[in-house]
């Protein structure tokens, strides 16, 4: 389900702005000079600098998607968001994600090959300069920390590096509003989160005002496209009001598990752990095999609550997050896909609400939706998927989706 983060975490794309021409060697190095004041990180060598044109930057992002994912990850993630009612029936993940890559990066920093790859289109603005200290962020803390280890080794579940990938592009966000700041003789971001807090929801809407593949999207996309950025820059000032200076290397040193964890710095500070409740299990099991897993983050229940239930219910539910779970399963008479899904909560209450909220799912993302219990904490019925069963227990909620009856039906492809 998350293996387009992992992919804009291999790019660390920045969605900002086209350069007109390539910087010369010496504001590269009078901007890196600046990245290593902010941070404290020392300049161990000079970074390398790469033109590409739109089409050659088109063409390095699908190299990238084939060389780093098989296909069976996002036939497999296609078909959990599309399960979870997260993308239209007929949704091109792949597609989706490479046109949407492809239209907002400028300027990128390849961890692998230790390069910044700058995006010549004939177009200029005035803040080319802040495009070129978010990358120089990456590149500088690269020479410190592992990239290629903290964001491709690191983390070996979709929530890891979405926390991760969160980290990196919160932290280059960061340095690029304190240069933006102290250049224009405002003082620091440091002492100031009511400003920052202020001016990221402005991002969402300029990014679909601005790129159109973006503003088509659904919304699971936009959000966990703009999650490293917005939650993580926010994440960084916890971390710089917490730790100073130290921060930069702390939160490379001891990194988040969750997005819980990026949205509740207070989490990551107090070392919290979270829990998956176990997921129920279909009556005939032996006739399922497991196709893939991954963790139910507090980001994707959000965008499940906000696509289908709306802002106020979100705020309520979403931060009592307290562990989550998923797995996308095989129904091996008939080929078909069915979901199995566990939520934790901080409360039963909370359980009881998400699993009332959930009633509005499946009425919204089913066809031909037949109800068998509709009852506090228990959801039963069928649509054009399959059966189906929501329950709350104590402070979990978990479901089965999609479920077949048991039959020697010919076996079709998922």
């Amino acid at each position: 389900m998350h293996w387009h983060r992992r992919i804009a975490g291999l790019l660390a794309a920045a969605a900002l702005a086209v350069l007109a021409q390539a910087p010369p060697a010496e504001k590269i190095r009078a901007l890196t000079a600046d990245v290593s004041r902010i941070t404290g990180f020392e300049i161990r060598k000079p970074i390398p600098v790469e033109t590409f044109t739109r089409e050659q930057w088109k063409r390095y992002v699908e190299d990238e998607i084939e060389r780093e994912v098989r296909p069976e990850e996002i036939e497999a993630d296609q078909t959990v968001l599309r399960l979870f009612g997260l993308v239209p029936r007929d949704f091109d993940l792949k597609k989706t994600t490479i046109e949407l890559l492809a239209e907002q990066a400028a300027a990128v920093y390849d961890h692998r090959r230790k390069r910044m790859l700058l995006l010549e289109d004939g177009a200029g603005g005035g803040i080319e300069d802040a495009v070129l200290v978010h990358e120089l962020a990456h590149a500088l803390a690269d020479q410190h920390y592992s990239m290629k280890k903290f964001l491709d080794k690191g983390a070996p579940t979709g929530e890891q590096q979405a926390a991760r990938l969160a980290v990196v592009e919160g932290q280059a966000m960061w340095v690029m509003l304190e240069w933006q700041l102290g250049r224009m003789g405002m003082g620091s971001v440091a002492g100031n989160r009511a400003a920052l807090e202020k001016m990221l929801p402005a991002l969402g809407s300029l990014a679909a005002a601005s790129y159109p593949v973006f503003g088509r999207a659904p919304l699971y996309m936009q959000e966990t496209l703009l999650f490293p950025y917005t939650a993580g820059v926010l994440f960084q000032q916890a971390a710089v009001e917490r730790f100073g200076r130290r921060a930069f290397r702390k939160v490379l040193e001891q990194p988040p598990r969750t997005t819980h964890e990026i949205l509740h710095p207070e989490a990551w500070l107090d070392g919290g752990r979270f829990e998956a409740p176990p997921a129920p299990l279909p009556e005939r099991e032996s006739e399922y095999r497991a196709v893939s897993a991954g963790v139910l983050g507090e980001l994707d229940l959000r965008v499940l609550l906000k696509q289908y239930c709306g802002e106020e219910t979100t705020a309520r539910l979403a931060p009592m997050w307290r562990g989550g779970t998923y797995e996308l399963l095989e129904h091996k008479p008939s080929g078909r896909p069915a979901l199995r899904w566990a939520l934790g909560f901080a409360e039963d209450r909370a359980a009881l609400a998400f699993t009332d909220c959930y009633r509005t799912v499946l009425e919204r993302k089913s066809e031909s939706l037949a109800w068998k219990t509709v009852r506090p904490g228990l959801l039963e019925g069928s649509n054009s998927d399959g059966g189906f069963r929501v329950e709350a227990r104590g402070r979990a909620a978990g479901g089965l989706e999609a479920l077949q009856p048991s039959s020697g039906r010919t076996r079709r492809p998922m």
